[in-house]
């Protein structure tokens, strides 16, 4: 009797180990400190928060497609300021646009984001809504990530 019930609890903790295992070796979403913007092209290079279970760093991402909810409003606010300064400045209307204008932008060195990991390759993606067949038959890979958030300033709060 006793030997029935020690198989099969130990064949569900191999299968826990296996899930584990498997589960620890998918990307999907993960928090990021953004060390580089390329703000003409979208992209940036960033730090991923947690480390592995040893302490040790995880390695950087390169060259991170950025969502464009994640810097058109700073590209909007840039465009608008020379006209909210123009505003402000004229005696017969009492606002205060550039007071209220953020100091810093969204997206930027420093800025905590959120980024996922695409479930295909996503090297031939033109950065379109065009189909495209995927380079190779990778799955689930940190060189598939795109930030689609950011979640926090360095220094925000």
């Amino acid at each position: 009797m006793k030997q029935k019930n020690r198989v099969p609890i130990r064949w569900y903790e191999n299968i826990s180990k296996v899930k584990n295992r498997f589960s620890r070796s998918l990307e999907s979403a993960f928090l990021a400190k953004v060390l580089t913007y390329d703000k003409k092209k979208h992209i940036a290079d960033i730090q991923p928060l947690a480390n592995w279970i040893d302490g040790t760093k995880s390695a950087q991402y390169l060259d991170v497609p950025v969502a464009e909810s994640c810097y058109r409003l700073d590209e909007l606010l840039d465009k608008f300021k020379s006209d909210l300064k123009a505003v402000d400045s004229s005696p017969e209307v009492n606002s205060h646009f550039l007071e209220h204008y953020p100091k810093k932008k969204s997206m930027r060195v420093g800025a905590v984001v959120i980024a996922v990991t695409m479930d295909r390759d996503i090297d031939n993606w033109d950065g379109t809504g065009n189909t495209f067949t995927p380079n190779t038959g990778r799955m689930h890979d940190a060189n598939d990530s795109i930030i689609v958030s950011v979640y926090k300033g360095d220094d925000d709060g």
